[in-house]
Order: structure tokens, then C-alpha cells, then sequence
């Protein structure tokens, strides 16, 4: 049997024996399945819980019926008897398939922050959706928040950790990227403009994430990034 792996990051897509697979297998409430088991790790998930995330609403026994025909028709076409385990509670069989975010998160947990971010294709399950299904839409918002973070979270003690101000730069600009309503990511940036000597350029980062701020939430910037635009403004250091 040809060994599975799934891209949650920059979309949702099914590789077999390496290359991306079309058809039956990658409908996609099949694919949804496989990232909330993805996601859920070794814990697994309910069976209840699976069933209130992907048909919500049906009744009880057409969902428990959706659901037994679902984990059938993956096994079925993806050749493997073993891709899912337990019975109340189903997980994912580590021998059979392998997913990018269990290896994120787990060279995260390890330290290895340069490995976990080429991981991080880009936002989970970018542009995949279910229709009628608000609590697994409500479910991929939570966990492409928590993992945005994570990386970002990432970046920072790269920057921290960087060998020159340049490359704390470029971390602290793709933290950015990541988190761009962050106002602590943001002065950081800015920060390390400075320290590059570009004032034109954190001057431009603080400004563009107060504009941020007001057109899209309607909120003023936070007081230390307006003080920081005049102290760079007026050629004082940022404090």
C-alpha cells in the first residue's frame, strides 16, 4: 500500500505515494475527516463530535449512517484497512498516513523553528470549506488562529535568536505578515528597522498597521505606536 500524506497548510489536499490524488477520496467531507483526525492526534475524536461537525443537521442515525458510509469509502478507495482506529473514538494510524501538521507542531515541541516554518505553507485549510457545516467552519477559524499564532510564536525566537540584525528583520517580518493586528510584533519590526538603520521603513510598518487598525476595525492605534511614528518622525530614538 502506497504511503498517504495530508496538506492541511495552504489548503487541503491528499498525496498518494507522493502525488496528489483526485476523485472519490478527496470529496470533501472525506478530506475534512482526515483534518479533524489530523488535528486531533493521537487523542482522537468522538465519533458524536465527528458526526456534529459534518452533518449537523441531520438526525442522529443519518449522521452515525454518514459517517460509518464515509470511513468505508476512504478505506475502500485509498486501499488501506488501517487508515482509521478505535470504534466510540477514531484516529488516524501513524503507519498508514502522515499529515504536515503533525510534523509543524512536532518540531515545534522539539525546537526545531526553522523546520516547523517551511512547514507552514501558508493559513490551514486556505480556501476549503463545507457548506451547512457552521461548527466545523467555526472549528477550521479556531484552529487556523492557534496555529498562525504557533508560528509566529516561532518566528519571534528566531529574530531573538538571530545572528544578524538583517535576518532578525526578516523574522520579525513574516511574524508580522502572520499577525498583523499584533501591535507588539509590529513596534518589534519597527524596532529592528532601526537597528538596520532603515527609520523610513519602521516608520512605514507602524504607519501601515495603525491605518490597519482603523479602517479595518475601527480602532485607533494603541498609544505606543503613535509615539513611536513621532519619535522616529522627529529623529529621536524609539523607546
Amino acid at each position: 500500500m502506497e504511503q498517504l500524506r495530508l496538506l492541511t497548510f495552504g489548503g487541503l489536499n491528499l498525496l498518494v505515494g507522493g502525488h496528489a490524488t483526485t476523485g472519490s477520496a478527496t470529496r470533501r467531507r472525506r478530506l475534512a475527516l482526515l483534518a479533524l483526525l489530523a488535528v486531533s492526534r493521537e487523542r482522537g475524536l468522538n465519533r458524536d463530535k465527528v458526526q456534529a461537525y459534518l452533518w449537523p443537521e441531520s438526525d442522529t442515525a443519518r449522521a452515525r449512517h454518514g459517517l460509518n458510509q464515509l470511513v468505508y469509502f476512504q478505506r475502500r478507495h485509498l486501499g488501506s484497512g488501517d487508515l482509521f482506529l478505535g470504534k466510540k473514538t477514531l484516529r488516524l494510524n501513524r503507519a498508514v498516513i502522515t499529515t504536515d501538521v503533525w510534523d509543524f507542531e512536532d518540531a515545534l515541541d522539539a525546537g526545531a523553528h526553522e523546520v516547523a516554518i517551511r512547514l507552514y505553507a501558508g493559513s490551514f485549510l486556505d480556501g476549503f470549506f463545507l457548506r451547512g457545516a457552521p461548527g466545523f467552519e467555526r472549528w477550521v477559524d479556531d484552529q487556523r488562529s492557534r496555529l498562525a499564532e504557533r508560528c509566529a510564536q516561532a518566528f519571534g525566537l528566531l529574530a531573538a535568536a538571530a545572528a544578524t540584525q538583517h535576518q532578525a528583520v526578516e523574522w520579525w517580518r513574516r511574524a508580522a505578515e502572520l499577525k498583523p493586528y499584533d501591535t507588539d510584533t509590529v513596534l518589534r519590526l519597527a524596532k529592528a528597522w532601526v537597528a538596520i538603520g532603515d527609520r523610513a521603513a519602521a516608520v512605514r510598518c507602524a504607519q501601515q498597521h495603525a491605518d490597519l487598525l482603523r479602517t479595518e476595525l475601527d480602532l485607533p492605534p494603541d498609544a505606543s505606536v503613535v509615539r513611536m511614528i513621532e519619535q522616529l518622525r522627529a529623529g529621536a530614538a524609539p523607546g
